[in-house]
């Protein structure tokens, strides 16, 4: 059994609270699909939006990423990850779920640092940066005509995260329960904002997340921390494209498609990088395997829309 978050998913989606609350109003607006064959037939589009043209904007908290050559390295080589990611056959499997036509080696449009931001985040504190660095001009605002634009959040050793209402704790010296989440609001101007936020994920981070062990652990020590981030983000990323408002992609009782493949590492090629990333789910792999294959790093070309 994978380290879990809120004893839903390991370091995947969006709290317990939020995703009830939401799924709520789904449930009482939008009729059900019928359910599907193959392991996971529950998984199915609740009627929510899908990042139909995914761009990906990068920024990376705290001051540490401009503190010297290796730091700003690590920042490069995780808007490379970004890059490659987009342009590669993950791609491929998340266009079974309406999230483009496979590579786009334009979809990482920009980056940022915020060096001001230190000590323990609430999300409304995290949305609240977010919306005071579109105003600055750090962050852009998403265009009203399209909700396709994201903001993947890198955080440094100084920035911890506990949201007692969500349960998401990442980080801290004790009680940890996530490795990362992604969530939305509406900006200012009134555009969705899609969002998710890695922490910095060190080996003490991983280990109060995982007190138990190593080997429970979706993440493990002898990966690094360049591996544990791409790993992370590669799992946010499939659920933010695919369940942008957490009320389109998923499973009920098992959550989202990072969520059911949960700790399953990869890698992928991209030139000559060689990144690691988490297996996302792939209904179409399972149901025309009849359960037997349903957790893929890539696809070798766009996977039919299910």
């Amino acid at each position: 059994m994978e380290r879990s978050i809120t004893s839903r998913e390991a370091y995947g989606g969006v709290s317990a609270r939020n995703r009830g609350r939401v799924l709520y109003g789904a449930q009482r607006m939008v009729a059900r699909p019928a359910s599907t064959g193959g392991a996971y037939p529950n998984f199915v589009n609740n009627g929510g939006p899908v990042v139909t043209s995914p761009r990906l904007f990068t920024s990376f908290w705290g001051a540490s990423w401009q503190a010297g050559a290796a730091q700003k390295a690590a920042a490069t080589r995780l808007n490379q990850f970004c890059a490659d990611l987009l342009d590669s056959g993950f791609m491929n499997v998340l266009a079974q779920y309406g999230a483009g036509t496979g590579k786009d080696p334009s979809g990482v449009t920009g980056t940022s640092t915020i060096a001001s931001l230190s000590g323990q985040l609430t999300n409304t504190a995290i949305e609240s940066a977010i919306q005071s660095a579109i105003g600055a001009g750090t962050i852009p605002e998403p265009p009203p005509a399209n909700a396709s634009d994201m903001l993947m959040i890198f955080l440094d050793e100084s920035i911890e995260v506990k949201d007692s209402g969500l349960g998401i704790v990442m980080c801290e010296p004790t009680g940890d329960t996530a490795f990362g989440f992604h969530d939305f609001f509406t900006t200012a101007k009134g555009n969705p904002f899609y969002y998710a936020v890695v922490p910095a994920l060190t080996d003490a981070c991983l280990q109060s997340s995982c007190p138990t062990g190593d080997s429970g652990c979706s993440l493990h020590l002898s990966a690094t921390q360049e591996q544990r981030r791409t790993q992370v983000s590669s799992h946010e990323f499939a659920e933010m494209v695919t369940d942008p408002q957490l009320n389109a992609w998923y499973d009920p009782q098992n959550g989202e498609n990072g969520d059911i493949c949960n700790g399953k590492s990869d890698t992928i090629t991209a030139g000559s990088n060689s990144w690691t990333v988490q297996r996302i789910y792939s209904k179409y792999d399972d149901v025309t395997t009849n359960g037997a294959t349903y957790c893929l790093a890539q696809a070798a070309s766009p996977e039919p829309l299910q």
